[in-house]
């Protein structure tokens, strides 16, 4: 039995010749589209991440400024107060005790307790108005992209050079978190071992901070090779 040959020149195999090459380039240009639309994606959710850093560098500066400024002031102050509130100082060093606490303490007056020591009268400013009194360092924007599509186009180096700022904030928002705890507690007053403690992880705090932020000054060296 003679075998049909297909002629080229068929209506019939070139419909379906046509049919399937027009199957193929669509796929592959719909294919295309996607990748890129997916790309162009992953650039503008990048850029968010970055974003988020940036205003937590913001953020941590305007706190560890804020913070450094009041601790070894604190220190000298609680350093000086005893368990029933009274701020005792030898005479001959009210000057410089006034100089080493003037961002805490606002002094008025003082009383003579013996022939050595002074009680002094003012007013305590423990205040620190800084946004990250109330907040902690944000990581909703990369949370939500570690959500998506994106991971599947994103290198493994870009997600892990990415994780290590968060990873970096997370450890100082535990710190921050424990400080503020502390802070606030009126245990402190009096109680020598207690301030010892307080003021050592308020450096401790101060020092994981300035670890953050000098890793933050590699967040565009970053963030360039992600996208």
């Amino acid at each position: 039995m003679k075998k049909k040959k297909i002629s080229l020149n068929n209506p019939w195999f070139v419909t379906l010749i046509s049919t399937m090459i027009g199957i193929i380039s669509g796929l592959y240009i719909t294919s295309y589209f996607e990748n890129d639309r997916l790309h162009n994606a992953k650039e503008n959710a990048l850029q968010q991440v970055e974003n988020e850093l940036k205003e937590n560098q913001i953020l941590l500066k305007d706190f560890n400024e804020k913070l450094n400024k009041k601790h070894k002031p604190v220190g000298v102050l609680l350093s000086k107060i005893d368990d029933e509130m009274n701020l005792i100082i030898h005479k001959d060093s009210l000057e410089s005790f006034k100089s080493k606490t003037s961002k805490v303490f606002h002094y008025t007056s003082f009383t003579a307790v013996d022939a050595t020591q002074i009680k002094l009268h003012g007013s305590f400013d423990f205040k620190i108005e800084a946004g990250l009194m109330g907040k902690k360092l944000s990581s909703i924007v990369w949370n939500s992209y570690k959500q998506t599509n994106y991971l599947s186009i994103t290198s493994f180096k870009c997600l892990t050079d990415i994780e290590t700022f968060y990873e970096l904030q997370e450890e100082v928002n535990v710190q921050t978190a424990t400080w503020k705890k502390e802070f606030y507690q009126a245990g402190l007053i009096g109680n020598k071992q207690a301030v010892k403690k307080f003021m050592y992880a308020w450096e401790m705090l101060l020092l994981q901070q300035k670890l953050l932020l000098d890793y933050y000054g590699f967040i565009d060296e970053v963030l360039a090779k992600c996208k």
